[in-house]
């Protein structure tokens, strides 16, 4: 009997630290995304998407990534002072396999006024970014 329970402790304790360490990857993952959108460096973000994406933003809809960064570049050509900001700690749940990353921050398009935003993302099982999302909030 110890030793059953013994081993569904090792297994609780290993399925603790394997969920722990993809919170972590995510988490990095998201920084690194967020570092380099601010950057405007849409070829590098480039790495960080799944070969089609089923959803980006508001009006892209089952994309291949490079048409994100084409996107991306063209946005940030018009709007070269364009920034976000996280103002809240990055949200991490997982469903189904999936990992959802949800951000709350201060989307600057011009440089100095804002908006608030909430961002979605979902990774797919290789840490793949499948669905980008932003929300307004009033």
């Amino acid at each position: 009997m110890k030793k059953a329970t013994c081993l569904l402790f090792l297994l609780f304790l290993i399925l603790c630290l394997n969920a722990q360490e993809k919170e972590n990857t995510t988490l990095k993952i998201v920084n690194e995304l967020f570092r380099l959108r601010n950057e405007h460096k849409a070829d590098s973000a480039e790495q960080f998407y799944a070969d089609t994406v089923k959803v980006y933003m508001k009006y892209l809809r089952n994309i291949p990534r490079r048409i994100i960064t084409q996107s991306d570049k063209n946005f940030w050509k018009a709007h070269p002072k364009n920034r976000f900001e996280i103002t809240a700690p990055v949200q991490i749940t997982v469903v189904a396999g999936n990992t959802i990353a949800t951000i709350f921050g201060k989307e600057y398009l011009d440089g100095t006024s804002f908006k608030s935003e909430k961002i979605e993302i979902k990774f797919d099982r290789n840490r793949k970014i499948y669905s980008y999302r932003g929300v307004n909030l009033k």
